[in-house]
């Protein structure tokens, strides 16, 4: 099995490079960085004027970087709570600080976030509570939730999460400063940004909740000219130019939830042996796909009829009559057993790719 893996890796790179095959070029590995999967990647390459320029619709991160532990897991031990001078509402830990919400009269246009409140640094801007888990009932001073007076934020180095709604609903934000310490963005945290142009994802980000930057100038702009958005070897989404036969880079090591929902032409897929994990929902409501060849057998797949299937956006019953294609005792065998789906194996996948041409 491991020669057939190998062999396929092989052929896969052949399918990369091969444009009347691939609606997207597959990124190019560097050496090992010595942590499984986890692959060091060339620079982004950069054009006269020191913008990166993208490899046909890719977003070039510059490496894929293994998560750093948070050193403050263990500091659950609320110390104090308080309010700035500027109105910005915050948790005292033991030996860190988060900020939490904002006053009534918080009315800022530039926001500098400080990096430390009574000496300890800030490493958090925690979720907007929903009331009673509503996401129609939110505390409205919570973190920076609707603060329509924002047009630039900083967030200083050591800021290590923004949570959920964070920025939510902030129309008039246009750029904001994230550091390079920051490991996750919640879901919904700038979704609603309607102004957000200028905005820049740390090379090292570890999670991206769902909808983060949804309905944001910025996020469309990559959408609208980019075939697959990847940040830190974690595809997010599918661009509106991700059609027919894809190729997904063999640096990616994770597909996320959502990834290529309702992504209508998409014909076949080609996950590398890098590929990790497949979220929810990630081939669901894709009528066209007829293929999808999984290289790593042990590649961890939702048990849900709705992960990969064929129906369209609004029916009711999931369902995928293409083929999927694996080793044999991998976990996209049991996925096909599980959900009544084909099954085919590798080699069979490569004995017809010439059809498809």
């Amino acid at each position: 099995m491991m020669q057939m893996i190998r062999c396929a890796a092989v052929l896969l790179a052949c399918l990369a490079g091969c444009s009347a095959l691939c609606g997207c070029a597959a990124g190019t590995s560097g050496e090992d960085s010595g942590s499984g999967l986890w692959l060091g990647i060339e620079p982004a390459k950069e054009d006269e004027f020191g913008k990166v320029t993208y490899a046909d619709g890719i977003y070039l991160s510059q490496n894929v970087q293994e998560p750093v532990p948070d050193p403050y897991a263990d500091d659950t031990e609320e110390k104090e709570t308080g309010e700035t001078g500027d109105g910005l509402r915050y948790t005292l830990y033991q030996r860190h600080a988060e900020i939490t919400g904002h006053s009534d009269s918080f009315e800022l246009e530039e926001l500098d976030i400080p990096a430390e409140i009574g000496g300890l640094p800030v490493t958090r801007i925690t979720d907007v509570a929903l009331n009673e888990g509503s996401v129609f009932d939110l505390d409205r001073n919570g973190a920076f939730y609707s603060c329509y007076t924002l047009r630039r934020v900083n967030v200083p180095e050591g800021v290590r999460e923004i949570g959920q709604y964070a920025f939510y609903g902030c129309k008039n934000l246009q750029e904001i400063s994230l550091p390079e310490s920051l490991m996750e963005i919640g879901t919904h945290a700038f979704s609603m940004c309607s102004s957000l142009k200028e905005m820049t994802v740390p090379s090292g980000i570890d999670k991206i909740g769902e909808s983060a930057f949804s309905l944001t100038p910025w996020y469309d702009d990559l959408l609208y000219h980019r075939d697959l958005v990847i940040f830190n070897g974690r595809l997010y989404d599918a661009g509106r130019r991700c059609t027919g036969h894809i190729t997904v880079p063999d640096y990616v090591v994770s597909v996320a939830d959502y990834a290529f929902y309702s992504c209508e032409g998409l014909e076949t897929v080609v996950l590398p042996a890098s590929v990790k994990s497949v979220g929810k929902y990630a081939f669901c409501d894709c009528p066209d796909l007829y293929a999808v060849l999984f290289l790593n057998p042990e590649c961890e797949i939702p048990e849900d009829a709705s992960t990969l299937s064929n129906k369209v956006t609004g029916s009711d019953r999931d369902f995928y009559k293409g083929i999927i294609y694996g080793e044999e005792n991998s976990t996209a065998q049991r996925f096909a057993r599980r959900f009544d789906c084909r099954f085919e194996s590798t080699a069979d996948f490569f004995a017809r790719m010439e059809t498809w041409k």
